[in-house]
């Protein structure tokens, strides 16, 4: 992907932010727990690429307290009015708008293969302090076999062509400051209405940035799937199996 349409792609959510919310999937308590570990309720934790709050909201029902940064002004505005509570900070993983070592902790939901990971790697490690830990975590939908590989089909474009990992979907490091990643995974199952489901595909990115007659295209498609493939077709709600995979690094000499 050029680096034109890959920051056309990461810079394309806001415009999408009430959508955002609603549609995507929620991360489970679980996965959650496991990007944080056994921080107390007193310890302060940075969700960069904060979004919509999609991962906030399990990190505040942990007890802990949260500082948002993202650079869509539009994506935190629903963050916030969910949780005025929490600090929210209009920035990047590359420029961090927190003082040094505020923070014990970092997660990232779903946006680490935005991030240029050495940078962002250094920007954290001036940041965090305390137990010196870094989360990231990713939604996977199944779309491998049956009804779900014909819609993944469709577009010219698959979802999760973006996320620059290996074919093991090992992230980028962030950096000799950072041990080796931790592997965790939590599958879980997400039940929506079909058109619901057709909501949340025109929450990613390749749909957000496609021309009118693309978006056109796919939509009819979509639709004459879920009405005639047998799996689905006399279904009024749809199950897209989900793992959410957890990646945890700490820093080598934490302070």
């Amino acid at each position: 992907m050029s680096g034109g349409r890959r920051a056309a792609r990461a810079s394309s959510f806001g415009a999408a932010a009430a959508d955002y919310q609603r549609y995507r999937p929620e991360y489970p308590l679980e996965a959650a727990s496991l990007l944080i570990g056994d921080l107390g309720p007193d310890s302060r934790v940075l969700d960069l690429g904060a979004g919509t709050g999609k991962l906030t909201d399990q990190l505040l029902r942990l007890g802990v307290q949260v500082s948002a940064v993202d650079p869509s002004p539009e994506m935190l505005a629903e963050l916030s009015s969910r949780h005025p509570e929490v600090d929210c900070l209009v920035g990047t993983a590359e420029a961090i708008p927190l003082p040094e070592g505020s923070v014990d902790a970092a997660v990232v939901g779903q946006a680490w293969h935005w991030m240029d990971a050495a940078t962002a790697g250094r920007e954290l490690r001036r940041v965090i302090s305390g137990a010196g830990r870094l989360g990231l975590a990713w939604n996977i939908d199944h779309t491998e076999t049956g009804w779900l590989s014909l819609i993944d089909q469709v577009c010219d474009l698959p979802r999760g062509s973006e996320l620059g990992r290996s074919t093991g979907r090992v992230p980028a490091h962030p950096g000799p400051d950072w041990m080796p990643f931790s592997h965790h995974e939590v599958d879980w199952m997400m039940t929506l209405s079909k058109e619901d489901f057709l909501n949340l595909w025109q929450t990613h990115s390749q749909w957000l940035t496609a021309g009118e007659q693309d978006r056109t295209r796919w939509m009819a498609r979509w639709r004459q799937i879920l009405s005639t493939d047998p799996q689905v077709a006399t279904l009024s709600t749809v199950e897209i199996p989900m793992t959410t995979e957890c990646w945890v690094t700490r820093l080598r000499d934490h302070r």
